[in-house]
């Protein structure tokens, strides 16, 4: 018998055997990637508040909104009350302090995350125009957890979306042969009043630009060129705007220009020397980051990984920034991965988006990804929820004693204790968030003898002379010194002070006989 054929209608593919679009798959592995970025700040949650200067932070939004007023005096030492000093991040303590308000400090933390967790987005979706899905997801999450260490609940991590969104944005303007939207401008009018880092903008737009022109195919021909031709550009004519605007738009702050002349105070500042976050980096203290300078050093040694002259010179400008002071090794984690995915595809093949397009992926976890993206979504917020669950119930979420020393504070409270305050650095925050004026604190950048007075007082930690001279030239009633302070042997050892409160973090000095 002949085989018998069928007519009839096609019967529709099944579910199982659909090829899954693209644009879902990237969709569902971006999901992926915020909830393992997600579950790792929840479980880490608690330690995004081990910063004293998240206090007094707070402590500045929480005034501005009483009083609508910002300030250009310093109210919160009794060492430089009266003298000048700008509050150049308001925005920042703003919005920390309305998230303490709303919800404590889990609010804080949850403000914190979100910020953390769309900057991962942003880094994700520059790898994802330019490498395949597993690629991006373990690239963006590795480099994440990589600059995690540095997460805190402060300024500079609300900032970071706005940042890394502007500095990827005009680089990829740069890399399209088109000038960047003007919505960027937006984005560095809210920067300059979130974080005082807002400066490396201008750095970033002018390199992307010098990549602009350097990478025109009429390059050899510019020199020639006159400034009225140049102007009669149209790309070269908005590009030229923008980067005028820049700096214009910044000054849309409530301290006008001091926004920009703030963030240069710090180039001569003593006291940052004696903050860990200011100093410079030392191989070796950093094994992490070593290692992974080392294995750039070695990739371009060995690979065909090439960029153009502006972009190496900006990334080694980021290098350089976090070997001269360690704090901004966040946005060397996050920043030269995403502005080099092009040249990481061309480099490596098989790691570009294109080569997987013309594989047609449609099984194993692409699939599972690209089928169920808000699924995997709504799992990275459920994830985030469960995981902050434990520390939420076991009262863990609240700043850490050797940061807010709050059994310290009671017991001079209890005690009646009154007078200026001889403080640790590391207290000044809680201090400030009591509404106690400070003998130094986190302020250092502008404030202090811009620095000058912090760093002597450090040099001068052990001096028995030094220590009796600030007793009373600054009328000490009460001291709150951390554990290892040089200066608590030095007052064990008057006869004119004794202990009032002694724990594992903070050791409370006063008057004998008070």
């Amino acid at each position: 018998m002949s085989d018998i054929i069928h007519h009839g209608p096609t019967a529709a593919p099944s579910t199982a055997t659909r090829p899954v679009a693209p644009g879902r798959i990237m969709a569902g592995f971006g999901a992926l990637a915020l909830l393992i970025a997600g579950l790792m700040l929840a479980l880490a949650a608690p330690k995004l508040l081990n910063d004293p200067d998240t206090l007094w932070h707070i402590a500045l939004g929480r005034d501005i909104l009483a009083t609508g007023v910002f300030p250009v005096a310093d109210s919160y030492s009794h060492t430089f009350d009266g003298e000048q000093w700008i509050a150049k991040q308001w925005l920042s303590g703003v919005l920390l302090a309305v998230a303490h308000m709303a919800a404590g400090w889990t609010g804080v933390v949850a403000l914190t995350i979100g910020a953390l967790l769309a900057t991962m987005a942003i880094v994700h979706r520059a790898l994802a125009r330019h490498l395949n899905p597993v690629a991006t997801l373990l690239l963006g999450v590795w480099f994440f957890a990589m600059a995690s260490s540095t997460f805190l609940a402060r300024p500079h991590a609300l900032a970071l979306p706005v940042a890394v969104w502007f500095i990827i944005h005009v680089w990829d303007a740069a890399a399209r042969r088109t000038a960047p939207r003007w919505a960027a401008l937006g984005a560095m009018a809210l920067w300059a009043n979130m974080h005082g880092g807002f400066t490396l903008g201008f750095v970033a737009a002018a390199a992307a630009f010098a990549h602009f022109i350097m990478n025109d195919p009429l390059w050899p021909r510019w020199r020639k060129w006159t400034p009225a031709l140049i102007w009669r550009h149209r790309t070269v004519r908005r590009w030229i705007v923008f980067l005028a605007l820049l700096p214009v738009v910044a000054c849309i702050h409530p301290y006008g220009w001091q926004s920009i002349a703030s963030t240069f105070v710090i180039a001569d500042n003593p006291a940052l020397a004696h903050i860990r976050e200011w100093r410079s980096y030392a191989f070796g203290e950093d094994r992490v980051l070593t290692l992974h300078l080392v294995a750039a050093f070695v990739l371009l040694l060995t690979t065909g990984l090439r960029t153009s002259l502006a972009k190496a010179v900006f990334i080694a400008f980021l290098i350089y920034l976090s070997l001269a002071h360690i704090r901004f090794v966040t946005l060397l984690y996050l920043l030269p991965v995403a502005l080099l995915a092009g040249e990481i595809a061309r480099a490596f093949p098989a790691l570009s988006l294109d080569r997987w397009r013309e594989k047609q992926v449609r099984d194993g976890l692409e699939t599972l990804a690209g089928r169920h993206p808000r699924a995997l979504m709504a799992a990275a917020v459920a994830g985030v929820v469960l995981a902050m669950g434990p520390s939420v119930a076991n009262d863990r979420l609240s700043p850490a004693a050797r940061t807010y020393p709050s059994a310290a504070l009671e017991a001079v409270r209890d005690a009646g204790i009154a007078g200026n305050v001889l403080n640790g650095y590391g207290f000044g925050g809680a201090l400030i968030f009591e509404g106690i004026p400070t003998f130094i604190d986190g302020r250092a950048d502008r404030l202090f003898d811009n620095g000058a007075f912090i760093a002597a007082h450090f040099q001068e930690a052990g001096d028995a002379d030094a220590l009796a001279a600030t007793l009373v030239d600054h009328g000490i009633g009460w001291t709150l010194l951390p554990q290892g302070d040089p200066a608590i042997a030095l007052l064990d050892a008057r006869e004119d002070w004794v202990r009032l409160h002694t724990d594992e973090h903070a050791v409370v000095h006063v008057p004998a006989g008070s």
